[in-house]
């Protein structure tokens, strides 16, 4: 065989051994391993670092990328514990009407030695000397005004009533006389007057003397449609309602569920205003609860107190 041609086969067979060499870095270099066992022809490739799945970005608050990051929170301290509020005690006030003709009536409460309230019919032969004495003896003295009811004349108020019949000149001129029969007077409660009462224009009237005098008014709901008391505190007056009457209708037996009731209004309610007829039970009862009323805490005030 010509040497040109050996010559061609060994060139042929390099450039084949060549190849076949640089097949098999390259697949070394892929990780495969060398078709010759050769680990030397093959450098590793450099190992790309891991890389953990990257989370979804949350979106800042548009807010949060300008302000500064807020200081750990440190714990709360304890709020401050309120005073407890004061309790006020319960208070009642009684006021006894009817006064102005009996001592043997007004002397027992007098001598109770207690802020009552006592409201004096004007006109009686003993109006004056009770409105003083009862001043003195440090009871709180106030206008028991008559005024006409259903049923008049056949239920009489007695003398000096105001009259439906009376117009606003001699209703005003009325109240004055009789303010000036109970001297001392610092208030006004209606006797009887269930009819008068009920009448806006005629109660103004008659209010209107009280306002000028500074006095307070207590309605002493002679009828449920009674507008004494609206009308007083339209007019700017201190005002208060009675709550339970004393009437003594019913005997002694009835006038004790009346001051049981009294005692049990003043403890849930706070404060309670009774008006209780002057008669001899009156005082003799008195005695009686005022003490009670004491140990349980309840305070026997002058009405006023309970007017606004």
């Amino acid at each position: 065989m010509p040497a040109r041609v050996w010559t061609a086969l060994a060139g042929l067979i390099a450039v084949l051994l060549v190849a076949v060499v640089g097949l098999d870095q390259w697949q070394s270099r892929r990780g495969e391993v060398s078709l010759f066992g050769l680990p030397w022809l093959s450098s590793p490739a450099p190992a790309t670092p891991s890389r953990a799945p990257a989370s979804p970005k949350l979106r800042e608050p548009l807010a949060g990328r300008f302000a500064s990051p807020a200081p750990p929170a440190s714990p709360a301290p304890p709020a401050p514990q309120a005073p407890p509020a004061p309790v006020s005690a319960p208070r009642v006030a009684v006021i006894i009407n009817n006064l102005g003709a009996r001592r043997d009536v007004f002397d027992p409460l007098r001598d109770i030695r207690r802020p009552l309230t006592v409201a004096i019919l004007p006109g009686l032969p003993l109006s004056e000397w009770t409105a003083r004495e009862a001043a003195q003896a440090g009871m709180e003295v106030i206008l028991d005004l008559p005024m006409e009811p259903y049923r008049f004349p056949e239920v009489d108020p007695g003398p000096g009533a105001l009259l439906m019949a009376m117009g606003p000149q001699e209703l005003q001129a009325q109240v004055g006389a009789h303010l000036a029969s109970v001297p001392g007077a610092v208030g006004v409660t209606n006797h009887m007057g269930s009819r008068m009462t009920e009448d806006r224009t005629r109660m103004r009237t008659v209010l209107e003397v009280l306002a000028g005098r500074r006095l307070f008014l207590v309605d002493g709901l002679a009828s449920n449609l009674s507008v004494a008391y609206d009308e007083a505190k339209a007019l700017g007056l201190r005002a208060g309602r009675r709550q339970i009457v004393v009437d003594h209708a019913a005997g002694e037996a009835g006038d004790r569920v009346r001051w049981d009731e009294v005692t049990w209004w003043a403890e849930r309610r706070g404060e309670v205003i009774v008006i209780a007829h002057g008669h001899p039970l009156t005082a003799p009862l008195l005695r009686e609860y005022v003490p009670r009323w004491e140990a349980r805490g309840i305070r026997l005030v002058p009405v006023s107190q309970l007017a606004r």
